[in-house]
């Protein structure tokens, strides 16, 4: 199962995204995008991603789920 992200419950906030650096394989991504409607985006790596469910648990606003 992957990890799937909410965008309407992500405040989309790199430096208070609790899953990027909780995530042992470095699989989710904080990227600037001047285009987002908050000036940047969570993404995730699944080809590093080992499906663990770390980022679950740990994302703040609750917007990751595995599917």
């Amino acid at each position: 199962m992957k990890p799937v992200l909410n965008e309407r419950k992500c405040p989309m906030q790199g430096q208070i995204c609790k899953a990027i650096p909780a995530c042992p394989e470095g699989a989710i991504i904080y990227l600037p995008d001047e285009n987002a409607p908050l000036g940047g985006r969570i993404i995730f790596d699944y080809e590093k991603c080992n499906e663990c469910g770390i980022c679950v648990t740990e994302c703040c606003g609750s917007a990751i789920d595995l599917k």
